[in-house]
């Protein structure tokens, strides 16, 4: 980790966030605390940006959630027209997490704008049917998939609850199969799918093992009750790809993701 780039911001402190655990309903609400009027990580600026840094990094991630407001509304359309548009052969990817959060909106069409300005800048999207929905319209997952490779995405990523996730390319459709765990906290499953599949894209897998290795991931997460300490090692993936038959990447246990490393 390297915290060259993160800065203080006067006045307004970290906002916390709880989460619900609702065992009988499979429900975990979040509710949180200290985000309203704003808060620290949505008032970037773009002159702030290290714009070098983007444009030369391999992996460029960022949120819906970060469009909900300015100025870092305005960072982020700054951050992505920086990135160039070399596509998924040059080994870079830039990729937009769809996670929507009603709260922070006035509507789903505003939401739906500001995506639009920002997926012709990105090479991946992934998020769930609603996420999607409230990107790129109501559809079945596959509609929904043609609708942001259409806008110039060249991976989506739809997470398909208990049927899994489908991966879909203009060449290309991949699903993996649910991993059956007993979940006891949705919370952080998808930051274990998401440092998971960047991992499987950073090491050059076919899609499908990038899939496979990223639904492990997340499940592994799930049937844990605590969120970024419950982030499972490489050896626990592979270990549970194993049992349920499937081809484990050779490189997992290799100089760039050790043995014992947290996803």
């Amino acid at each position: 980790m390297d915290d060259s780039f993160v800065t203080p911001v006067k006045d307004w402190p970290t906002a916390v966030t709880f989460c619900a655990i609702k065992p009988a309903t499979d429900e975990f609400p979040l509710y949180f605390y200290g985000r309203f009027p704003t808060a620290p990580d949505l008032q970037i600026k773009p002159e702030e940006l290290d714009l070098e840094a983007i444009r030369g990094a391999g992996i460029f991630w960022s949120t819906v959630t970060g469009l909900c407001q300015e100025p870092s509304r305005s960072a982020h359309l700054a951050a992505h027209e920086a990135r160039p548009r070399t596509g998924l052969a040059e080994g870079q990817f830039t990729i937009l997490d769809l996670d929507y959060r009603p709260m922070f909106w006035a509507s789903e069409e505003e939401a739906r704008a500001e995506v639009a300005k920002i997926l012709p800048h990105v090479t991946v999207a992934i998020g769930n049917d609603k996420e999607c929905a409230v990107a790129v319209g109501e559809g079945t997952p596959d509609e929904q998939a043609d609708r942001l490779l259409a806008a110039g995405v060249e991976i989506a990523v739809v997470k398909l609850g208990p049927e899994g996730v489908m991966a879909k390319t203009r060449t290309e459709r991949v699903v993996s199969a649910p991993v059956p765990v007993q979940t006891l906290n949705g919370l952080g499953a998808g930051d274990s799918f998401g440092g998971a599949f960047v991992h499987g894209l950073l090491s050059g897998w076919p899609l499908a093992q990038v899939l496979d290795y990223a639904n492990a991931a997340g499940a592994i997460v799930a049937s844990r009750l605590s969120c970024a300490d419950a982030m499972p090692t490489p050896g626990e993936v592979t270990s549970l790809l194993a049992g349920r038959g499937h081809t484990v990447p050779c490189a997992v246990s290799g100089a760039s993701l050790p043995e014992g490393a947290a996803l």
